[in-house]
């Protein structure tokens, strides 16, 4: 904690210093986070309780701090994921565990999973960079591998995202492109396709969001239809309640998930 709190120090300081003229100085950090409780049903067919705790620094919008901790009955807290970034004029910089730019989804059962640790993360407008270290407590030139991806305006506020992986240890590269915006009317309708190149397999996912209901479907090109699912989220009184549920159609089995948040 003490080198997470000093890296942002130096951040923020940089920060500031090259951008002094034409930024006007915080007042103070604005602090934002949220608590969940999640239940969910585990490998032995119990129910078991996971809490979550997501906390945001936020500098007048110029430094930021993201850390997400996870934590479980009787158990000590455990930073899961950190991120510490600064944004000027449209150019942004941003280190942690938590960087990668490759497209995502809900559900990501059947996407290409381009793992990215630790990482320096560097975006320019429509354009973002990262860079993945193997291990950062023990060498910093050790390189494991790097992404890029750049978001395209199509047509009536719809974007797609083109992205590429590639690893240096394995010499692999996975492909990746995203859609966001498609209005259906009654619903919007998103998604995500990869192509592991070494594995020369596509994974899909179709993902449609009606209000507050959220559902996917996803498969890759061996298999169309692998899992379904979705979430509702009911707000109570500040809080939020998330009941979602996934099915495997290989397994038959569904995998059901109460969450309640507090966020502030």
């Amino acid at each position: 904690m003490r080198n997470l709190l000093i890296t942002s120090a130096l951040v923020t300081g940089f920060a500031g210093a090259a951008f002094a003229e034409a930024q006007v100085m915080p007042y103070g950090p604005a602090l934002s986070g949220e608590v969940a409780l999640t239940f969910a049903e585990t490998a032995a067919g119990k129910w078991a309780a996971t809490s979550a705790f997501d906390l945001g620094i936020d500098v007048s919008g110029v430094s930021t701090i993201d850390l997400d901790f996870s934590a479980t009955d009787g158990n000590a807290v455990t930073l899961d994921n950190w991120t510490i970034g600064t944004e000027v004029a449209g150019f942004g910089v941003a280190i942690g565990d938590d960087n990668g730019v490759m497209p995502g989804a809900e559900g990501e059962q059947t996407l290409a999973a381009a793992a990215m640790a630790e990482s320096v993360q560097v975006t320019m407008g429509a354009i973002s960079a990262a860079v993945g270290f193997t291990d950062i407590t023990t060498d910093i030139t050790d390189i494991s591998n790097v992404q890029g991806a750049i978001v395209l305006p199509v047509i009536a506020g719809i974007e797609v995202t083109a992205a590429a992986d590639y690893n240096l240890n394995t010499e692999n590269t996975v492909l990746g492109a995203g859609v966001a915006g498609v209005d259906l009317g009654v619903a919007s309708l998103g998604g995500a396709v990869s192509y592991d190149v070494d594995a020369t397999l596509i994974g899909y996912e179709l993902v449609a969001t009606q209000s507050a209901l959220t559902a996917y479907i996803n498969g890759d090109d061996t298999d169309m239809l692998q899992n379904v699912g979705g979430e509702f989220v009911y707000g109570i009184a500040g809080a939020e309640l998330t009941t979602g549920a996934s099915y495997n159609f290989n397994s038959e089995e569904i995998s059901p998930s109460i969450k309640l948040s507090f966020a502030f």
